[in-house]
């Protein structure tokens, strides 16, 4: 990801972020760091399709309610491997070549990985929260999606990438631990 601090700005004033942002309680209680609008055609492109970021967030406010309506099972089914990190490292854009010669478990397993990483963004605590690393791993995360979802496209088309994402969506929501499941 190639983010400049105007792509960082961008994100708190474009639309295509709106449903993100509202998902994060402490931007609903304390108010965006930056106010202004800018059009979504001011959304970097690497984040595209801005329906998909729209599609995830709206799936993690889903899974925030589901989560506070069944506390006994809130899990995270990627544990560390969706923990936020920080680090410059992690808005590091995917190789599309590595991301060809995955199959299609892996890539909807890495898809989901960074949904839930979005998510525990979303949830991370007010003095972290529009902060510029904050930002920029919320906009890393959205970069991983945008590319996972283009590959998936490449391999099956549009119409039915959009099914495989949409599919993957609602099982993220009400996704609890196997044991939970059972019983």
């Amino acid at each position: 990801m190639l983010a400049t601090t105007n792509d960082l700005f961008l994100f708190w004033m474009t639309p295509w972020s709106a449903p993100l942002r509202a998902a994060c309680v402490w931007v609903e209680r304390f108010g965006p760091p930056i106010s202004g609008k800018r059009p979504d055609t001011a959304a970097p492109t690497w984040v595209r399709p801005l329906f998909l970021q729209r599609w995830v967030a709206q799936a993690i406010t889903a899974r925030l309610a589901w989560l506070e309506a069944h506390a006994d099972l809130a899990a995270d089914r990627h544990g560390n491997e969706s923990t936020p990190c920080w680090e410059p490292v992690a808005w590091v854009s995917y190789d599309r070549r590595c991301l060809r010669d995955l199959c299609e478990e892996t890539l909807l397993r890495l898809f989901g990985m960074e949904v839930e990483r979005l998510l525990r963004i979303a949830q991370e605590p007010p003095s972290l929260v529009g902060g510029m690393e904050w930002t920029q791993a919320a906009l890393g995360a959205s970069e991983h999606i945008a590319q996972v979802y283009a590959e998936l496209k490449r391999r099956h088309k549009a119409m039915r990438a959009r099914a495989i994402v949409r599919e993957d969506l609602r099982a993220f929501i009400t996704w609890q631990p196997a044991s939970a499941a059972t019983e």
